[in-house]
């Protein structure tokens, strides 16, 4: 029997679960042949790409999702992720803050923001070894930094814990007050 569209999508979200991305991508692009309306499938194969590292494809996956459906949040958290790993931090700032006058509060699109206004703001340039970038900031602050949140994402196991209130709100105070510790 022929896979459907919706088959093909399933079989890449569990690629992509597994970490296989070119499995996925793979999977995603046939569900786009045989239903390339589909504004979810540009959305997830954007997640694919970005994962194995290819931006700009995710960036233009990312558009098609919007292009094809400006009512679906996930479209403007991939485009801003893209944009966040092409370094254009201005251009996805731009785009998490459009996802956002539409979806005031969306947790995806406000967690991209930080995220990305953390990097633009990042070190000072110049900043030699740990002296000059901490600021004699806590170290322990680090290991809670935007990283882990990434980190956690990626496994399979912490990635439960992002969807834990809980645990983000205790895991936000630690990130803005790493003297708690």
């Amino acid at each position: 029997a022929m896979t459907t569209a919706d088959e093909w999508k399933a079989k890449g979200n569990a690629a992509l679960q597994a970490g296989k991305t070119s499995e996925a991508i793979e999977a995603y692009s046939k569900a786009i042949d045989l239903d390339g309306a589909n504004n979810v499938y540009f959305s997830n194969r954007s997640a694919a790409y970005l994962k194995q590292g290819n931006a700009n494809n995710a960036l233009e996956d990312a558009k098609s999702c919007i292009g094809l459906n400006p009512d679906f949040s996930k479209g403007y958290s991939r485009k801003g992720a893209a944009l966040h790993a092409l370094k254009r931090y201005n251009d996805s700032i731009a785009a998490y803050e459009e996802g956002l006058a539409k979806f005031p509060g969306d947790k995806g699109l406000t967690s991209g923001l930080e995220s990305v206004k953390r990097d633009k703001d990042g070190p000072p340039r110049g900043a030699t070894g740990m002296g000059g970038g901490m600021g004699g900031a806590n170290p322990m602050a680090n290991l809670f930094g935007p990283q882990l949140i990434a980190t956690m994402a990626t496994d399979p196991k912490l990635r439960g814990y992002l969807n834990d209130d809980a645990f983000m709100t205790k895991l936000k105070i630690i990130q803005n007050d790493s003297n708690k510790l």
